[in-house]
């Protein structure tokens, strides 16, 4: 069976019934058409999973492929498995897609994005929201995963976007990665686990961001990232450090959408406490903040952790109003 029938089937048998229904998103199509590539996806990293004899029944009962371990010389902190099933959902993907069309974002924008191996599957949600739209972006990974997330060492963050990628269900990889952890250079993991981290970038041709310190691998995502104004939207998934800065501050933020001037926000001063995403808050540019997931989940209409997941297009996310009452 080719990928386009499959990805077809699941949009079909993903459709609600007939019938009465609450009123449709108007973007539904679209957000139906990002969840079900999503959905492709996670099949594609389960069966994967099953090949190298990782695939773990009672952490993925859903099958998602992106559910990791508790402990492993690539763990950073600690992680809870309900908050990374419930990222797993490709209900998020539709969740994303909706808050960019909702905030005016489309074909011809352009997003900075930094993604967290503690999070594999808000990476992905993200990602085919983007593709979806057809939304230029500006891709930075950090490795390092805390519990349950990307941190088998056999298939971390970056072996499930290349493998996505060579499968041709992702268009391509991370622009740059990191190590992540403490200071985004590996700070805290267990011995070994930044030499294995390397050894993997390496591997798979991908470029590795070097600085010796939080202050200046910080410094080194601003340069090549480039200027905040350049960009429509940065979206952050999950605790990078330089990303939310080494204060409290940044983790205080809000899960969800944050717009410049929602607050008073501290000017960047460059210096190891500033966190990128306050750079993009005082130019003026929104951040969408996926960290908080049960919030986020909550807020949106995604259920949080269920036994089993609700068909694609059936959750509130999807609507505006909510279903008539049944008789």
């Amino acid at each position: 069976m080719t990928r386009s029938l499959c990805l077809t089937l699941i949009l079909l048998w993903c459709a609600p019934p007939l019938g009465a229904q609450p009123q449709r998103h108007p973007a539904y199509d679209l957000m139906i058409e990002a969840a079900a590539k999503m959905q492709l996806a996670e099949l594609s990293l389960y069966e994967r999973k099953r090949e190298l004899g990782l695939y773990d029944e009672q952490l993925d009962p859903g099958r998602s492929g992106v559910i990791g371990v508790e402990y492993s010389r690539i763990t950073t902190t600690l992680g809870y498995p309900k908050a990374k099933r419930s990222a797993a959902n490709p209900d998020f993907a539709a969740y994303i897609l909706r808050e960019l069309m909702d905030h005016g974002i489309g074909a011809g924008d352009s997003v900075l994005v930094a993604m967290s191996g503690s999070f594999p599957g808000m990476n992905l949600a993200v990602l085919f929201a983007l593709e979806t739209l057809d939304v230029w972006s500006f891709r930075i990974s950090s490795l390092g995963a805390s519990s349950y997330g990307a941190n088998q060492e056999e298939f971390t963050w970056l072996d499930m976007e290349d493998h996505l990628v060579r499968s041709g269900l992702l268009a391509r990889r991370s622009n740059l990665v990191s190590l992540g952890g403490t200071g985004d250079v590996g700070g805290g993991l267990p011995p070994g686990g930044r030499t294995i981290l390397r050894q993997k970038a390496e591997h798979l041709g991908y470029p590795i961001l070097s600085g010796s310190s939080l202050r200046r691998q910080t410094k080194k995502r601003r340069e090549l990232a480039g200027d905040p104004h350049d960009y429509h939207l940065l979206i952050n998934i999950g605790g990078n450090q330089a990303m939310l800065g080494k204060g409290p501050l940044g983790r205080q933020l809000p899960g969800g959408w944050i717009e410049p001037d929602q607050n008073p926000w501290p000017a960047p001063n460059g210096d190891d406490l500033s966190g990128i995403i306050f750079d993009f808050l005082t130019a003026g540019v929104p951040v969408l903040n996926l960290l908080h997931i049960e919030d986020i989940a909550t807020a949106a209409g995604i259920p949080f952790d269920p036994q089993t997941l609700p068909e694609i297009g059936t959750s509130p996310v999807y609507f505006l109003t909510p279903a008539a009452p049944r008789r």
